[in-house]
């Protein structure tokens, strides 16, 4: 169910290994687009580089080999334009559907959605919100992730005046030269920046860090150097919680980073107060190929979620509420091109970033005013919210499933090997990839972070049931 990024993957691969014979795809859109790439906005870039992005779990170098296809000069560590990836997926998923007709297997895709997964017998009868039913054997939920708005614009959201990022490429009321509020600063407020300044607008990002993401040239090195971090995996006081424990996890990882004749980490990073002088350091660090902690960044995330997926959902919460603040600006770093579109922007005056908390917003004068937490306030023609998103809406009540708003039972647990419990005391064969997977293994950042994901899906499917 769902067939963005992380659907197409799972189709793909369902298809190719010989899984299934019968596969019923529920997604109300095109498959292959999802959120995250639907924009066809040739400034909007991939945050992660074409080498890391391939949909086929054993074919790691299959988007570079697809762009070099299309006679495009694709270096591996580029990130390309979103489109180009959305027009990969649909691409590879009308290949695969010629490869199931071919191997008899049946491939349908249902523009409707799902709402309600309910357990029949060893098997599972799906409900659309068309009211139509379906059986199946095995469930895979691959559903996106939803925009999160803060409760300062929540009343707000249906006036023409507050939009989420997402919305930006479709409304037409912020296509002016205009002063606008971007609530949040991480990679979807570097994404609405970009949109709004060619509009010539002047931008203010508030966020209560005010931290922008750390700038990143590749995902991989070239020759690929892995094995980095299998001891840091390895230490006894990994998979531990408390405090003192996340230090000496944080500790070994800085070792990780400043060894193997890598400039030091005092050379890799920059701690500027002010985010656009970090931004400026941190751009040059990258063009002196000084930030070497981006060559681990994919095995960082695969080990990560491998160990995290084997402790107690309560435990690993808990450990990461302790170290995502250092980290994750890093994991989640945006490309060299969209810094150097950030910077320009502030050195002419069109951007600046405040770290400050917002109190309330109300319209004064055909304007909006902002006062923040420390009883300033500020007046701004448009405000866009770019707060984050939430991991799909799911819950457990009575042996069914429940997706969307329900707000009925309980979120479900979801075991290590990523099924998801009805509650049935049974092996059930509903899994959980992708945002799905976010209440068990927080960094499914990218596609990189979800074939790992896939490939151990497809093993489970693969095995008669239990």
């Amino acid at each position: 169910m769902g067939a963005g990024a992380t659907g197409t993957s799972v189709v793909v691969n369902l298809v190719r290994s010989g899984a299934a014979q019968r596969i019923d795809v529920f997604e109300p859109g095109a498959i292959g687009h999802g959120k995250a790439f639907s924009s066809t906005d040739p400034a909007l870039l991939c945050n992660t580089s074409a080498d890391s992005m391939s949909l086929l779990t054993e074919c790691p170098d299959d988007f570079v080999d697809y762009l070099h296809g299309l006679g495009m000069p694709v270096a591996p560590q580029d990130c390309v334009p979103r489109y180009l990836f959305a027009q990969y997926c649909r691409d590879r998923y009308l290949d695969v559907r010629s490869l199931a007709s071919a191997r008899g297997v049946r491939l349908r895709h249902h523009q409707d959605k799902v709402v309600s997964v309910a357990g029949a017998g060893p098997g599972y009868t799906l409900l659309t919100e068309s009211g139509a039913e379906c059986p199946a054997d095995a469930v895979i939920l691959c559903m996106g992730v939803d925009a999160w708005a803060p409760p300062v614009v929540r009343p707000f959201r249906r006036h023409a005046g507050v939009v989420p990022a997402s919305a930006l490429g479709s409304v037409a009321a912020l296509s002016c030269h205009s002063r606008v509020l971007v609530l949040g600063s991480r990679l979807s407020a570097v994404d609405a920046v970009i949109m709004l300044s060619r509009s010539g607008c002047r931008v203010q990002v508030a966020s209560p860090s005010g931290t922008l993401p750390s700038v990143r040239t590749r995902m991989y090195p070239h020759p690929p150097d892995r094995g980095t971090l299998t001891a840091l995996a390895g230490h006894p006081w990994v998979g531990t919680t408390d405090a003192a424990q996340a230090d000496r996890f944080i500790a070994g990882l800085v070792r990780c980073l400043a060894g193997h004749g890598r400039p030091h980490l005092r050379d890799q990073l920059s701690l500027a107060d002010d985010p656009v002088e970090r931004l400026r350091a941190e751009i040059a660090i990258a063009e002196e190929g000084h930030n070497s902690w981006q060559d681990l960044t994919v095995e960082f995330i695969a080990l990560t979620n491998e160990w995290l997926l084997r402790q107690p959902p309560v435990a690993w919460q808990n450990f990461w509420a302790i170290v995502e603040g250092v980290i994750d600006r890093y994991i989640s770093a945006m490309p060299m091109g969209n810094a150097k579109k950030l910077l320009s922007l502030a050195d002419s005056g069109h951007l600046e970033v405040r770290g400050r908390r917002p109190a309330e917003l109300f319209r004064t004068g055909g304007r909006w005013t902002m006062k923040w937490q420390d009883g300033s306030c500020d007046h701004f023609d448009s405000v866009v919210y770019a707060t984050g998103y939430r991991p799909p809406a799911m819950w457990c009540s009575g042996g069914r499933l429940l997706l969307g708003a329900h707000r009925q039972g309980m979120p479900p647990a979801v075991s290590a090997d990523l099924r998801v419990d009805l509650g049935r005391n049974s092996d059930e064969r509903v899994f959980a990839v992708g945002q799905c997977s976010a209440t068990r293994a927080p960094l499914v950042h990218g596609v990189v972070a979800v074939a790992p994901q896939v490939s151990r899906v497809m093993g489970q499917l693969r095995a008669p049931p239990a």
